[in-house]
């Protein structure tokens, strides 16, 4: 699948889901991703890991100023590990 047809699937999505905490949405992204995993190699599954705690911090930083996701996103737009 695309990913422009995964972010016309996001987009739908976030408005049919009932507000929750953060932690309700990391429990629920653990979730999805632990039935994922026996598919991806450990570097795909660390990518994945890796993209749902920017999306984390960003949500963090919009009410604290964290700068580990700038940090966290340069490294992966360089293809390294965090």
């Amino acid at each position: 699948m695309k990913a422009a047809k995964i972010i016309e699937m996001w987009d739908r999505a976030s408005r049919q889901v009932p507000l929750t905490s953060d932690d309700d949405i990391v429990q629920m992204f653990a979730n999805e991703i632990a039935k994922l995993s026996y598919k991806l190699t450990e570097e795909e599954l660390f990518r994945l890991i890796a993209v749902g705690a920017l999306v984390y911090q960003r949500g963090f930083r919009e009410f604290d100023g964290n700068i580990m996701a700038d940090l966290l996103i340069r490294t992966l737009r360089e293809g390294g590990r965090a």
